[in-house]
């Protein structure tokens, strides 16, 4: 089997809506949301005035509206920092989580096949999305960038979630859970904020700048200079790794990681599971530590890691 689909439930969604919903997030968000046309999608984070990343988040730009993908976890968080910044502004902030149900396809030509099956053209170009309203009730597909294997996002009305399980099914996909598009984000280099690493890390730490999802000349947000500093001053010492595991138990984002004869320590960001055995993981750690190539790296459970290519450079 070449295509499989993925249930993403820990997906949350807010809606911005109102003529100033663009403006608002503009002042908050590293990406540029004013330039960023409908049906294209970015990533972005929220940071406090000190510019650690609050959370990550992929950006939806419709006609009408804008959606923000982000943990479920983080998303009151999110919504309720949001609020603080509304005042006379003609915004609405609204969960809309339970109206969608999220689905991730996986798979060399499973994008575009599922797509056509759907009654939708294929996404050539990374960040590409669509939408349409007709054998869905609703339903928008986002492609992610991934040179490793192609992938969409898909949201599709929650009341038709079981269908269109059934109907990805009947058509040739197997079923896969969750963890193996966390593991596929890991190696594409994607990153992520939960709970445990909130206010942790300065965007550019996530290589957050390597994948597009901060704007160096869009202008003042919140945490801004902090960030733009960062760039200008090119002084970063912690950057966000690839590292992979043969054995153990998978580590938790949050989790401590160490180098021996190295001072510090790294922090995990995501963790996956590996098909065939073993785990995946990004983590944060100083970058003379990936420089050292005799240096041994371990969990907090003391399971060893190497180092993996990410598909960018991050020097």
């Amino acid at each position: 089997m070449t295509a499989w689909y993925a249930p993403l439930p820990e997906t949350g969604i807010l809606s911005l809506s109102g003529k100033d919903a663009a403006k608002l997030l503009q002042g908050q968000a590293t990406c540029d949301i004013l330039g960023l046309p409908p049906g294209r999608t970015t990533l972005g984070a929220l940071c406090t005035p000190k510019g650690r990343a609050v959370a990550l988040f992929r950006v939806l730009r419709l006609e009408d509206r804008i959606l923000l993908l982000l943990p479920q976890e983080l998303l009151e968080t999110v919504r309720q920092r949001l609020q603080r910044y509304v005042l006379r502004a003609d915004v609405g902030i609204a969960d809309v989580s339970g109206r969608w149900a999220a689905f991730g396809l996986i798979g060399e030509q499973a994008a575009d096949a599922a797509l056509q099956t759907l009654g939708l053209p294929p996404l050539a170009q990374d960040n590409e999305a669509e939408g349409q309203g007709g054998l869905l009730a609703s339903f928008y597909a986002i492609r992610i960038p991934d040179p490793g294997s192609p992938r969409v996002l898909v949201l599709v009305d929650s009341a038709k979630a079981d269908g269109i399980g059934r109907f990805l099914e009947g058509h040739g996909f197997g079923r896969l859970d969750a963890g193996r598009w966390r593991l596929e984000d890991i190696r594409a280099g994607l990153p992520a904020i939960t709970a445990a690493t909130v206010e942790e890390f300065v965007p550019q730490m996530l290589n957050l700048d390597l994948v597009g999802g901060i704007s160096f000349n869009k202008g003042c947000y919140t945490g801004q200079e902090i960030v733009a500093r960062t760039h200008y001053l090119g002084n970063l010492k912690r950057r966000m790794f690839r590292l992979a595991g043969a054995e153990g138990p998978l580590p938790q984002a949050g989790e401590m990681l160490h180098a021996d004869g190295q001072e510090g320590h790294g922090v995990v960001v995501a963790a996956a599971a590996a098909p065939e055995g073993g785990f995946e993981l990004l983590a944060v750690m100083n970058v003379n530590w990936a420089e050292d190539g005799a240096a041994l790296f371990k969990t907090a459970h003391g399971s060893r890691l190497s180092l993996s290519d990410l598909p960018y450079a991050t020097g």
